[in-house]
């Protein structure tokens, strides 16, 4: 006779590494915060009254792309910190019966996070492509002007 499978507790250490976790996560969100700023002051200050007509709307779209990723940033951090209390809770044994709520939970955000800050690396990575190719034209022309 199989001898049906007990749910584990969810030990203290556990809740713990998890509430780490999610103060890492916050930490991330945070500097990628200021990672947008620098962004959208370099877009918009910087670099498109550089664009010709082309390379504008390419960084108009990245300026509107790190925006609105600024904004959903603004939503998943506010979710990592209700999340972050309830497991302050769970720890201290508020919440024992949500225990698997949290945990999805905790596994829904770690999704959410991860796609978040891959969604950022590549509008950075295209940004800085654009930033770098409208240098050195920039630098070419200075050097046929002289």
């Amino acid at each position: 006779m199989l001898i049906p499978k007990q749910k584990t507790p969810f030990l203290k250490d556990g809740i713990e590494v998890l509430h780490a976790k999610t103060n890492k996560w916050i930490s991330e969100i945070e500097f990628i915060k200021i990672e947008q700023n620098f962004l959208k002051e370099m877009l918009s200050e910087h670099i498109i009254s550089l664009c010709e007509m082309e390379n504008f709307k390419t960084a108009k779209l990245f300026l509107n792309g790190v925006e609105h990723e600024g904004k959903l940033g603004a939503k998943l951090l506010a979710d990592i910190q209700d999340h972050k209390m309830n497991l302050a809770l769970l720890m201290e044994n508020i919440y024992l019966k949500k225990e698997d709520d949290f945990r999805k939970k905790h596994e829904e955000i770690k999704i959410e996070i991860f796609n978040y800050i891959q969604n950022f690396k590549y509008i950075k990575e295209q940004v800085f492509k654009l930033v770098l190719h409208i240098m050195k034209k920039e630098k070419a022309q200075k050097l046929l002007s002289k």
